[in-house]
């Protein structure tokens, strides 16, 4: 059964090749805990290669195959499901198979107002004794498991304010940048719902919010959300195609979760593909020429965490040798695989599990 593995291999699917889910691919190949099963994807053109192809790992012998009733006929403990934007048919197909689920691409709390999504995943896993479980960089670990971690060192708390200032232009994925964050678009048209993909990455937000609160015991009962944009003075370059003069460049938006009117949890997120695009937006600076998160906790005592993925720190290191975030993003997802695996079945939140660690058995 998939809650009783063991200490054997966990055989895993894995589904998605874009930037983050080949760094997962890749993680999944070389961990002697895992034995990969099955790939998922979602280019036809790609149906038919070996795994291990698209991370530059010898052959597999794990063929690509864009059709779910192949992936779900396997005898696999988990999937590692890594499509932007999730597929609620295939996810609950896959959990009803009896394997058990983790992904990056939303879902991290259903309870939040989406009772049907949350009532399909309940049904799944009890059909196939299966879990569900959402991570990710952020939302995920910046939002949920690092101000959890923090919390342990507080005798009580007022507020926690989580910040992110991202620099997209060097993430080379056009449906995430352009249809999915809505970079690219005029603020009118997206006002005017060109992009429903971009709900997606909202109601993903919101629900990080409500899944801290959920694991501070704060049952909120509100999280409102504003967003405010700034556009580009002229075309912007990136490697994901380009940013016309007059299309947003900038996004700032801004979740707040309250009890009873009272504001607990902050998430605030800088996005831009370009610096100094105006007051209020991040300049260009030591501090500001990447990703970075600030976490704020005011309570007793108040504390803050300021965290930033790299390639390096050395001073001569190569700081193009990878997308620091991407990883990151990976390995939340893959690093969580045994611990949801172990878990009793159901939907998961961070505080079903052990805290996540690298771990090689």
């Amino acid at each position: 059964m998939n809650h009783q593995t063991g200490d054997r291999r966990r055989r895993v699917v894995h589904c998605g090749t874009g930037l983050a889910g080949c760094e997962a691919l890749g993680a999944i190949i070389d961990n002697p805990s895992f034995e990969l099963v099955g790939l998922l994807i979602a280019r036809s053109a790609n149906v038919g290669r070996d795994a291990g192809g698209f991370v530059g790992r010898s052959s597999t012998g794990i063929i690509a195959t864009n059709r779910l009733d192949d992936v779900a006929a396997i005898d696999a403990d988990i999937v590692c499901y890594m499509l932007v934007v999730p597929n609620i048919d295939d996810i609950c197909r896959l959990l009803a198979s009896g394997k058990n689920v983790v992904t990056t691409g939303g879902l991290i709390f259903p309870a939040w107002k989406a009772t049907e999504t949350r009532s399909r995943l309940e049904v799944a896993c009890h059909q196939g004794n299966s879990s569900f479980y959402a991570t990710g960089i952020n939302p995920g670990w910046v939002d949920e498991v690092l101000p959890l971690v923090m919390s342990s060192l507080c005798r009580d708390i007022e507020q926690i304010e989580i910040r992110e200032y991202a620099d997209c232009a060097k993430y080379p994925a056009p449906g995430l940048i352009f249809d999915v964050m809505g970079f690219g678009h005029t603020p009118e048209a997206i006002a005017a719902g060109v992009l429903p993909d971009m709900q997606v990455m909202s109601d993903f937000f919101a629900q990080a919010v409500a899944a801290l609160g959920h694991g501070l015991g704060w049952a909120l009962d509100d999280i409102v959300q504003t967003r405010e944009f700034v556009t580009a003075p002229h075309d912007i370059v990136l490697p994901a195609g380009i940013v016309k003069a007059g299309t947003v460049a900038g996004q700032h938006w801004r979740w707040v979760g309250s009890v009873s009117g009272v504001t607990r949890i902050v998430q605030e997120t800088f996005w831009v593909v370009a610096f100094d695009l105006g007051p209020g937006w991040p300049e260009t600076g030591p501090s500001r020429n990447d990703t970075q998160w600030q976490v704020t906790i005011e309570g007793t005592p108040s504390l803050r965490c300021i965290f930033e993925p790299r390639a390096s720190f050395k001073p001569d290191a190569d700081a193009g040798a990878f997308n620091p975030s991407a990883v990151a993003t990976a390995m939340a997802a893959v690093n969580s695989l045994s611990s949801v695996c172990d878990a009793p079945a159901g939907l998961l939140t961070s505080i079903d599990l052990k805290l996540p660690r690298l771990r090689r058995t």
